[in-house]
């Protein structure tokens, strides 16, 4: 019983040494900054390109590379093909057994297309395309 008690805490409540394991896995990405970071520099991550697209041209969000891919599952579209987005708006949810992260359109236009809710994600998978309007 024991046992079965101290998997579920670990599981719930992840040691310090496994959440700086994860931090350090993310931070691969050049845009990831925790909240820590964002607050001392009281900025926003700097974007490679503008978020407006022009009329037409799509643009395809893929998976990023977490340093921690194993297991990674897309498991809730907040939008539809079809719906308009923003820059910043939450699109979908992309979760595995460490971690759970919110995917995040860092373009405005129009959802053309969606990969389907429970796909097995792998680096640079094709996510959504969105096109400008």
């Amino acid at each position: 019983m024991n046992k079965i008690i101290k998997t579920i805490f670990s599981r719930l409540f992840p040691s310090q040494e496994k959440r700086d394991r994860l931090k350090n896995d993310l931070k691969v990405n050049s845009n990831f900054r925790t909240s820590e970071e964002l607050e001392q520099n009281n900025s926003k991550p700097q974007l490679e390109h503008d978020s407006k697209l022009k009329t037409g041209h799509v643009e395809t969000l893929t998976t990023p590379d977490l340093g921690n891919q194993k297991g990674l599952v897309l498991t809730k579209w907040y939008y539809k093909t079809g719906d308009i987005v923003k820059h910043g708006d939450i699109l979908c949810r992309i979760e595995n057994e460490n971690l759970e992260m919110e995917y995040e359109s860092f373009c405005e236009g129009k959802l053309i297309w969606c990969c389907e809710n429970n796909k097995k994600l792998t680096v640079g998978m094709e996510i959504c395309k969105i096109e400008g309007i």
